[in-house]
C-alpha cells in the first residue's frame, strides 16, 4: 500500500483515548512533514497540553510539532468529580499506555526502531505512517463518563480531523452520549473506527457505541507474526520426561513470549507453593524463590502472577490457559514468562509430579508464525447486535493480538516502567489497523463520505478466517464482512478500487431510527422522512451487508449502490443462499457509468429454516473485475408484526402488515387504547 503511494500524507487522525506519550518515537518530527492542515483553537483549551509539574514532576514540558499536532485533556466530568492520583498526569500526557498503542498504530511513524526489556524487536509503523495526529485524553485511570467523551468527539469535529480512533466502549446503546456524537461527526464527513469490544466468544455481546451503524465497529482477529518463547524440561539426568524433542535435552514446548529468557532453574507447580492461580501475596517465598513457576489463567490479570512471582522471587512463569482454544498472549511481564496452551500445560503440570528434581528453561527472541492466523481472537465481541438486530456487527476484523506498538515509560503503579513499546491485545488494538486504513483512503479519496469508505473495506476485505477454536470458519457475527485486505491504490479490489460503494447520511440514518429507536425523534421526523422516500426500515439502511432478524415468510430489502469505477462496467449478483432460505435479486444486471447509482432489491424467502436460528450468506456484484462482497445473516420467524400501531383522531382506521411463516389458522384480538 505504501508502494503504491498511500501513507496518509496530509491527513489528521484524532485519537480519543488515555492521552498520549508525546516524546515517543512514534511520533517525531523528523522535519519532513509539512505544516498540518487545520490550525487548532486554544481559547477554550489547550491545543498542546503538557507540562503539569505542579501535580506530577514527571510531566515535563513539550511543544506540538508538525507530526503530533495537538493534544488535549477532555477530563472535565473526571476530574471535578473524582480527581487525579498523585501518579496521574493532569494533562494529555498518558500514564496508561492504552492511549499511546492506539495512536502509534493508527498513524505511528515509520521506521521506528523497537526494543523491550533491551532485546531488539525490529522496525514497526503505524498503518498511516504520514498522517498527522492529535490526541484526546478522554479516559482516566478508572474510565471516563459519556459527557467528557462526547465533549472529545465534538472537539475532535471542531478542530477538523479527518479520521478518529475510538478504542473505548461500554454496554449495546443506539442513542448515548457517544452514539449521537458520532452521528454528527459522520455528517461532518469524519471516518470512525471503533473497537466491538472484548467480551466475546459469546454471541450478543457488541457493545457500544460498536452497536449503531454509523461508525465502523471493529472485531480483533490473529495475525501471522507470533513473539515465542521456548521451554525445554529437565530433570536431575537431562532426560526430561522421556518424550526428548530438542537434541535430547528434554521435552520442549512453544508460547507466546516476549520477556528476556531465564537460565534452568528448578520448576515448581504453583499448587503446591500457595495455589495455581498466582494471586498476589499467596505464593510461598521459600518454595518459589528462584524456581521457575508453573501458574493457571484465571482469576486476576496475567500480568499480576507474574508480579506475585517475581514478589515471592521466583526467576520466571509458564502461565496455562484453562482451555486449547484461548489465545496466547504477549503480556509485559515481571519476569521472564511464555504463554501456552491448556494441553502443554497440563503436560508440564505431570512432568514435575513425576519427576524427582524438575527443571527447565525458557529461551525467548525468537519470532514465528501462527499457522491459524488470521482467527478470531477468543475475547473479540459477537454479534448478534442486541439493541438493533437488522445491523450486523462487528463490521469487519482486523489484526488484534501480539500487537507491537507505543507505551508509556512512567506507567501506573502495578505495571513494568521504563518501557516503550509493549505487544498487546484487545479490540483496541484492532480498530486503529481501521482507522489507519481509513487515513490512507481519505488521502486517495478526499471527497469520499464515511459511509462509502466503510463500505469501500467491507466489500474488499477476505473472508478466510477462522474462529478462536482455529478450525471452524468464522461468520459474520465473529468477522462482519471479513478480515481487513487494504491492497495496493488503483488496484482493481482494493479497497481504494472497490468499484461499488454503499453510500448513508444522516437522514438514512434518522430512518434506521426510526425503526430502531423511535422515541429518540421528534414525531414529525419519521412522517417526513417517508414523505420523502427516505427508508425508515432498519433492513433497508443502506449498508454493505444485510441483515434481517424477522423472515416471516417472505421478507424484501432495498440497496442502492454507487460506482466507483473508472469506466462503465455491467455488474452482476453472485448468491449464496443461508441454509434454508431461497434468495433471489432483481435486477439481474446493473450496468454503470462511473459516479451512477442503481438499486436493487433482495427477495428473502423462507424455506424450511429453524425458526429463531441465524443463517449466513453472501451476495457478491461482479463485474469489470471487480468484486464487492456482502455477507448476510437472517433468521426465521413464524409470526411478525408491529409491537404497537399509532393513530391518532377521534375515528378512522389504520392499516399494518403482518408476516406469516406457516400457512394455517391465526386469531388477532385488539389491545388498547393507550
Amino acid at each position: 500500500t505504501w508502494a503504491s503511494g498511500a501513507t496518509g500524507e496530509g491527513v489528521v487522525v484524532g485519537v480519543i483515548d488515555s492521552g498520549i506519550w508525546p516524546e515517543h518515537p512514534s511520533f517525531a518530527d523528523d522535519g519532513s512533514y509539512a505544516a498540518p492542515p487545520v490550525t487548532l483553537d486554544d481559547s477554550v483549551r489547550s491545543s498542546c497540553e503538557f507540562g503539569n509539574t505542579t501535580h506530577n514532576p514527571a510531566d515535563v514540558a513539550f511543544t506540538c510539532n508538525n507530526k503530533l499536532i495537538g493534544a488535549r485533556q477532555m477530563l472535565d466530568t473526571y476530574r471535578a468529580l473524582i480527581g487525579a492520583e498523585a501518579y496521574e498526569f493532569d494533562s494529555a500526557r498518558d500514564e496508561n499506555g492504552h492511549g499511546t498503542h492506539t495512536a502509534s498504530t493508527s498513524a505511528g511513524n515509520a521506521g521506528v526502531e523497537a526494543e523491550m526489556y533491551g532485546i531488539e524487536l525490529g522496525e514497526v509503523s503505524g498503518v498511516a505512517p504520514r498522517a498527522h495526529v492529535i490526541a484526546y485524553k478522554g479516559l482516566g485511570t478508572l474510565g471516563g463518563f459519556g459527557s467528557d467523551l462526547a465533549a472529545a468527539i465534538d472537539q475532535a469535529v471542531a478542530d477538523g480531523v479527518d479520521v478518529i480512533n475510538y478504542s473505548v466502549g461500554g454496554g449495546p446503546s443506539l442513542t448515548g452520549a457517544d452514539d449521537i456524537a458520532y452521528l454528527f461527526a459522520a455528517d461532518a464527513g469524519v471516518f470512525v473506527a471503533t473497537s466491538a469490544g472484548n467480551s466475546g466468544s459469546g454471541p450478543g455481546t457488541v457493545g457500544g457505541p460498536g452497536s449503531v451503524p454509523w461508525i465502523t465497529t471493529v472485531g480483533a482477529s490473529t495475525q501471522s507474526r507470533f513473539y515465542e518463547g521456548e521451554i525445554t524440561l529437565r530433570d536431575a539426568d537431562a532426560k526430561g520426561n522421556g518424550k526428548g524433542k530438542a537434541k535430547g535435552k528434554g521435552e520442549t514446548y512453544v508460547g507466546a513470549s516476549i520477556t528476556p529468557g531465564a537460565e534452568e532453574a528448578a520448576l515448581v507447580d504453583a499448587e503446591f507453593a500457595g495455589g495455581d492461580l498466582c494471586i498476589p501475596g499467596t505464593l510461598d517465598p521459600a518454595a518459589v524463590a528462584g524456581h521457575i513457576v508453573l501458574c493457571r489463567r484465571g482469576a486476576i490479570g496475567r500480568a499480576d502472577k507474574s508480579l506475585a512471582v517475581s514478589v515471592a522471587g521466583g526467576a520466571g512463569m509458564i502461565l496455562y490457559n484453562n482451555t486449547d482454544d484461548d489465545n496466547l498472549f504477549t503480556d509485559t511481564h515481571h519476569v521472564p514468562s511464555v504463554h501456552i496452551d491448556n494441553t502443554p500445560g497440563l503436560e508440564i503440570k505431570a512432568y514435575i509430579a513425576s519427576t524427582a528434581n524438575p527443571t527447565a528453561e525458557i529461551e525467548t527472541g525468537e519470532t514465528g508464525k501462527w499457522k491459524p492466523a488470521p482467527s478470531m481472537t477468543i475475547f473479540s465481541s459477537r454479534g448478534p447486535n442486541v439493541v438493533a438486530e437488522d445491523i450486523i456487527k462487528p463490521d469487519i476484523t482486523a489484526p488484534g493480538l501480539q500487537i507491537l506498538a507505543g507505551m508509556t515509560p512512567v506507567p501506573e503503579p502495578g505495571a513494568v516502567p521504563g518501557q516503550l513499546f509493549q505487544a498487546i491485545a484487545g479490540t483496541s488494538m484492532s480498530s486503529p489497523h481501521i482507522a489507519g486504513a481509513y487515513a490512507l483512503i481519505k488521502e486517495v479519496h478526499p471527497d469520499w463520505t464515511p459511509a462509502m469508505a466503510k463500505s469501500a473495506i467491507m466489500t474488499t476485505a477476505h473472508q478466510k478466517v477462522k474462529d478462536n477454536d482455529r478450525v471452524s470458519a468464522a461468520d459474520p457475527f465473529d468477522m462482519g464482512a471479513g478480515h481487513l485486505k487494504v491492497g495496493r491504490v488503483g488496484k482493481k479490489r482494493s479497497s481504494f478500487e472497490p468499484g461499488l460503494v454503499y453510500d448513508a447520511g444522516f437522514l438514512e440514518y434518522l430512518g434506521f431510527l426510526c425503526d430502531a429507536e423511535p422515541s429518540a425523534l421528534n414525531p414529525t421526523t419519521c412522517p417526513f422522512l417517508d414523505a420523502n422516500g427516505i427508508p425508515t426500515e432498519a433492513t433497508d439502511l443502506n449498508l454493505a451487508s444485510i441483515g434481517v432478524s424477522q423472515v416471516a415468510g417472505v421478507e424484501v430489502v432495498t440497496r442502492t449502490v454507487t460506482s466507483v469505477a473508472n469506466r462503465t462496467v455491467r455488474f452482476r449478483p453472485k448468491v449464496q443462499a443461508p441454509d434454508g432460505f431461497d434468495v433471489s435479486v432483481s435486477p439481474r444486471r446493473l450496468r454503470l457509468a462511473p459516479g451512477e447509482t442503481a438499486s436493487y432489491e433482495v427477495t428473502i424467502a423462507s424455506s424450511g429454516a429453524p425458526v429463531g436460528e441465524w443463517r449466513f450468506g453472501s451476495l457478491t456484484w461482479k463485474g469489470g473485475g471487480y468484486k464487492a462482497y456482502s455477507p448476510i445473516a437472517v433468521k426465521a420467524e413464524t409470526f411478525a408484526a408491529p409491537d404497537a400501531i399509532e393513530e391518532t383522531g377521534a375515528a378512522g382506521t389504520g392499516s399494518f402488515d403482518v408476516g406469516f411463516g406457516y400457512s394455517g389458522d391465526y386469531t388477532a384480538a385488539p389491545h388498547g387504547l393507550v
